[in-house]
Order: structure tokens, then sequence, then C-alpha cells
């Protein structure tokens, strides 16, 4: 390899290296903030928790402020939580896992495989490799918020399905055939699904609002208002996780760097799980020892669970209702697909229309309607299936089995990553959570637990192992049945000449 290659991959290992760890340094402001009801904008800058003291722009940069302060504070000298660092490293793994996963190690099929290096790979994929790095980031939020206080923050999936959609309309070149994409007929049904989802949106925005003071004489008014209680402000804690993990993360965080240096220069071949599953056990380690810290959160999530038992058939049922007009759209939407006439080839044409922008890498052979109706069918797809978990085993149980929260944060990854992404991952976050759940009992006997770690962890696992998943016999057999279930309608299942 010669030098300038050699320096560019350098370039783009640490480029994607301190983006990571300033996504992290962003996400700990977050984390920390939401749950507490703390705006993101004001303050624009970082306090200690403890002194409230402002921190210097010095003080902040991530991992090398925390190794030059000695992990404590420069005004009062209170240790820093670890959880700060490891938040930081986590981040920064992941972006060089997608990065090997998709340039360097180059497993996942439909991207560019050039041999000019990674500055040619990255000008023709960077907007699916950016998608990931903004899902993974939410998920990380997500996970670390749902730890803590059981519940997940739609607006993190919502950025992450604007993001999904944006840059699946602009990433549809030539050689992302083989990517996780629809037939034409599972694209026209997804899109129509979401005319109906969209609709419902309108008129739910658009319903008035009843103001109680509108009807005067039938207004009570309480004459002594309780007092607000304000959510206390409590730093995190310091214990959890320990200076252990925290080191652990930036020695793995370390040894990814390198082997992807060596890697992708040509001095060492190095096997791609091999450098893979450390950092996916590390990943796994770190979600059980915080399932196994016993919070107030888990009692109260319980509580509101048996509380709200008596209505939870009425509610899914509620829920069902608003869903039927999507139902409806996607009746018409395939009927228009498989009828008789000339209406399927002009719409499938109008579905793969080219739009030429040749001095763009990425956009020599663009068709924003296909990529437009990729996102959406993973979408619509990811999110029909939490939703039919949520549904039927909330009526059969009689007490709401599947969160809300949950079903965004799947259709939000199906938006991203592809629904076969979500189908496979949540199969495989029922193993891991009931792992998860069998080995912290020892620790903390409790029936609660957060369901988003699991599944940002096992969405991981299958974006970075997702055609060695499809290739195991057990996997591929389900994937057979799939297709029958939905009419051999969908492409992104057939992968070689697989036995």
């Amino acid at each position: 390899m010669s030098t300038f290659a050699t320096m560019a991959t350098i370039w783009w290992l640490l480029f994607w290296t301190a983006i990571g760890l300033c996504i992290g340094s962003f996400l700990n402001v977050v984390v920390y903030r939401i749950p507490r009801n703390q705006s993101l904008r004001e303050p624009l800058w970082s306090a200690c928790p403890h002194c409230r003291k402002r921190i210097c722009w010095y003080d902040n940069i991530p991992v090398i402020s925390f190794v030059l302060l000695g992990g404590r504070c420069r005004a009062c000298g209170v240790p820093i939580a670890t959880r700060y660092l490891v938040i930081e490293v986590v981040m920064a793994l992941i972006t060089l896992m997608l990065l090997d996963a998709f340039f360097v190690g180059q497993v996942r099929e439909g991207l560019s495989n050039s041999r000019f290096g990674l500055t040619d790979r990255l000008s023709y994929d960077w907007p699916i490799y950016l998608a990931h790095v903004i899902l993974f980031a939410c998920l990380l939020a997500m996970s670390t918020i749902d730890l803590e206080h059981y519940w997940v923050d739609v607006r993190f999936t919502n950025m992450v399905t604007v993001a999904g959609f944006a840059l699946h309309t602009v990433w549809t070149p030539r050689h992302g055939a083989e990517w996780i994409r629809p037939f034409d007929t599972t694209a026209v049904v997804s899109v129509f699904a979401l005319g109906g989802l969209g609709l419902v949106w309108v008129v739910l925005v658009c319903q008035p609002h009843e103001d109680p003071e509108d009807f005067g004489d039938f207004v009570v008014e309480d004459p002594e208002p309780e007092p607000e209680v304000s959510i206390p402000r409590m730093p995190p804690r310091l214990s959890q996780p320990s200076r252990l993990a925290g080191w652990t993360t930036f020695f793995l965080l370390t040894a990814l760097l390198m082997a992807l240096f060596l890697e992708e220069t040509g001095y060492v071949e190095l096997r791609y799980v091999g450098r893979i599953w450390p950092v996916l056990l590390l990943f796994f380690i770190l979600i059980l020892c915080e399932n196994t810290v016993s919070r107030a959160s888990d009692q109260a999530i319980i509580e509101a669970i048996h509380d709200e038992r008596h209505g939870a058939r009425r509610m899914v049922l509620s829920e069902l209702g608003l869903l039927l007009p999507a139902v409806f759209f996607a009746v018409m939407g395939y009927w228009l697909m498989r009828s008789g006439e000339d209406a399927p080839g002009r719409i499938s044409a109008a579905l793969h229309a080219d739009v030429q922008i040749p001095w763009l890498a990425s956009l020599r052979a663009w068709t924003p309607l296909y990529g437009f109706a990729t996102a959406a069918s993973g979408y619509l797809i990811a999110g029909a299936i939490g939703w039919c978990v949520r549904i039927v085993f909330t009526l059969l149980f009689g007490k709401e089995a599947f969160g809300t929260g949950d079903i965004h944060l799947m259709a939000a990854a199906g938006c991203v990553a592809g629904w076969p992404i979500v189908v496979i991952g949540f199969f495989l976050t029922c193993v891991l959570a009931l792992l998860g759940w069998l080995l912290s009992l020892p620790f903390k006997r409790t029936r609660a637990l957060p369901l988003g770690p699991w599944l940002s962890l096992s969405f991981l696992i299958v974006v970075v192992l997702y055609e060695p998943i499809l290739r195991l016999p057990f996997v591929w057999r389900a994937i057979e049945a799939t297709r029958w279930l939905i009419l051999n309608n969908s492409q992104p299942l057939a992968i070689g000449d697989l036995p």
C-alpha cells in the first residue's frame, strides 16, 4: 500500500473515532438532562452535577480530559462517574464496528467493494453509513435512559426515522442492488400504508382540544391545588459502571483501532468475527451489570402495569382502530399492483425512474422514489411486527405485553437497517433478554426488564453479522418460511446460492 493510501486510512480511522467520541460526549448531556426535565439548549455549557461549576472546554474533551483530571472534577475534586467515559468510548466502538462491517471487513452485501481504499468506498456509501451511526447513537441514548427509568423517548426514534427516509432517498447506487430492498409490490404497499398512517396523524394533530374553561359552570376549581412534585436531580451513580469497565472499553477501542489499521493496510490479515465478538461480549456484560442494580423504577413500572391491566384490552383495541386506515390503504396498494391492467407497469417505471447527477459519485444512478420506498418498507414491516406482538399478547394475557416505545424503536431501526434486521434481531432479543434475566436473578429479583437495551444490542449484532447469520442452517429455514408467508414478495433474503 502506498504512503498516501496509508495516511488516508489513518485519517479516516482517527476521524470516525473522534466523531464517535464527540457524539458520545453529547449523548452524556442528553441522557442526564432529558430524564430530569432539563433543556438541552440552556445552558449551552456543561456543569459538574455536584458543585454546579461550569466545565471549561479543555476539561470537556472526550477521554483525554478524564485522563488528565484523574477522573475527578477540577473544581470540587469529586470523582467523575465512569458512565461518562463508558458512553463516549462505547459510541466510538460502535462507529468503528460499523466502519469495519461496511468498508474495512466488507462483510455486508450491496456496498462498494472498491480497491482504492476507504476514501473511495465512503464517497459512494457514506449516506447508509451515516444513517446507521445516527441509528445506534439514538439507540445508545435510549438504552441508557431505559435501563434507569423504563421509558423510551420517541423523539429519538423520530430523529432516526427522519434520517432513515432522507438518507435512503439519497442513497440508491447501482451496486446497492444486493442491499435490503423491497420488490415493487412491497414498496408500493408500504408507501400506501405510510399514507394511511400520515392521514391518521393529520387527523389527530388537527383534532380540536377542549378547554375546560369553555364550559363555564361545569368547571370545578380546586381551592387548594397540590404543590408540584419536582423530579430529583441526582447526579449519576459513581459505582456503576466501575472504573474497570471504563478502562476495559478504552482498551478494546485501542485494540479495535489498531486491528482495523492492520487489516486495511494489509500488514496482517485478521478474522472479522475475531475482532468483533470481544466488543459485543463487553456490551452484553455492561447491560447485564446495569440490570443487576436495584432501582425505585423497578417497582414503579410493575405497579403501573398492574394498575392499567383492567383497561389494557380496551387500550390496544383503540390502537388497532387507529391502524385500520393504514391496513386499508395497504390493501388498496396491493390490489393496484395485482390488477391486470397496465397500472403496475407504470407504477414500477415511476418507482425506478433515474435522476442523473453525474458530478456526484453517490448520485450517478439516483432513484429517489425507490430509496424512499426502501425506508418505508423497513419502517412499516418492522413496526407492524411490533404492533402485532403488542396487540395479540395484550389481548391474550390482559395486560400490556409490549411497550409502544419499543415498537417505535423497532420501526425506526427497520427504516434505517431494513425489516429483516429487525425480524432476526427481535428473536435474538428474546434469547439475550432471557439469558440476561436468568444471570441477574442472584443479584436482583424482579419481574421488571427494560427491553430497549437488549433490542439495541441485538440489532447491532445482526447489522455487523448479517450475512454470516443468514447462512446459519436454522436461520435459512426460518427465512424460507417467512418468504412463503409474505408471498415471496421481498428481495433481500436471497443471498448467493444458499443451501
